[in-house]
């Protein structure tokens, strides 16, 4: 089985496709305060070890915001 940077580089858009989820489920689940952000807005060096071990863009978002506590 490959590792999450070994899948990385087999497919280098599933990064950019997780980034573009992630802000999905910001804009949705802080539409009042978070609408607007963007993919630049973001420190994706702070996220990226979320993506690494494998969680999904709700879990990432969830543990960001301290929502798994």
């Amino acid at each position: 089985m490959a590792q999450p940077a070994q899948v990385t580089q087999m497919w280098p858009d599933a990064w950019a496709q997780w980034r573009d989820e992630v802000v999905a489920v910001i804009r949705a689940d802080f539409p009042e305060v978070l609408q607007d952000v963007g993919l630049d807005d973001i420190d994706w060096e702070a996220w990226r070890p979320l993506y690494d071990r494998g969680h999904s863009p709700q879990v990432a978002v969830d543990h960001a915001f301290a929502r798994d506590l």
